[in-house]
């Protein structure tokens, strides 16, 4: 079972601290730090902190504006399933992270990969990551940008008529460089879309089976609903299946698994 998390500019900080075990008081009062040292990472190994790394990827991209609402990093949350021998774990979760990181632009937008052992219940892998989609540089600065690579002494007037465009638009971009010219940009809401989400499991089994991973995570749950679930389904599809009874014992347990991710304030 996997699931999808978005953080703001204030969430980021404690997120990454948190899947560092470098917060001094977290809320999930689940952690035994005894067993923390189990813990290990699969994200690249850089000579800068998570946070620092996340802000020197942020400057390499376009980003619309600063406001508080914005989610600057993105993450996915997956659970080693039960029935999966225990030495399968590692492969496990080393396949989770080549998948992610396909499917989410490769090492450079991964900013950390943690795996938790110091929990109740089965290990699980933070995956946190930067959500980069194509971007179309304003064509009016790139114009700006090139003509004045080649006439640098040339005045607003003069640019704006060569150039087929409003002298104001020639002062707003005159300072701008290459280094404005940005191909990608920050958007949770292009990458992490209703397509990717309803598709996520099925990719993730497929991937799995190619590599003959016996884990079954496009099961239950996710393979009715067509993938993710909100936590208000998640506490209605519960209480639905303890009401009605059956065999339904595993798919409770995995569901109150994510909720207590949500309630210790994880996700």
């Amino acid at each position: 079972m996997a699931s999808n998390q978005k953080f703001n500019k204030h969430a980021v900080y404690n997120q990454l601290k948190h899947v560092s075990r470098e917060l001094k008081y977290p809320k999930n009062i689940d952690i035994d730090k005894n067993r923390s040292h189990l813990n290990y990472s699969l994200a690249p190994e850089r000579n800068m902190t998570e946070f620092e790394y996340l802000k020197k990827r942020l400057d390499e991209i376009y980003i619309h504006s600063d406001r508080q609402d914005i989610n600057y990093m993105s993450g996915w949350i997956i659970t080693k399933p039960k029935e999966l021998p225990d030495e399968y774990e590692e492969k496990f979760f080393k396949a989770c992270y080549d998948f992610l990181s396909n499917r989410y632009g490769g090492d450079k937008n991964v900013i950390s990969a943690d795996v938790h052992k110091d929990e109740s219940g089965e290990p699980h892998l933070h995956f946190c990551f930067v959500p980069v989609a194509q971007n179309i540089p304003n064509e009016n600065m790139v114009k700006v940008i090139n003509y004045l690579k080649e006439n640098p002494d040339a005045n607003n007037t003069k640019a704006a008529k060569e150039l087929g465009i409003s002298r104001k638009t020639v002062r707003r971009y005159r300072n701008c460089t290459d280094k404005d010219i940005k191909y990608e940009k920050l958007s949770a809401k292009d990458v992490i879309n209703k397509a990717d989400l309803q598709s996520f499991h099925q990719d993730l089994q497929k991937y799995l089976d190619k590599l003959r991973i016996p884990a079954r995570v496009y099961t239950g749950i996710t393979k009715a609903r067509g993938g993710n679930m909100t936590v208000q389904q998640l506490k209605m599809q519960r209480n639905h299946l303890i009401e009605h009874g059956g065999n339904v014992d595993e798919i409770v347990k995995t569901i109150d698994n994510i909720l207590n991710e949500f309630d210790n304030g994880i996700i």
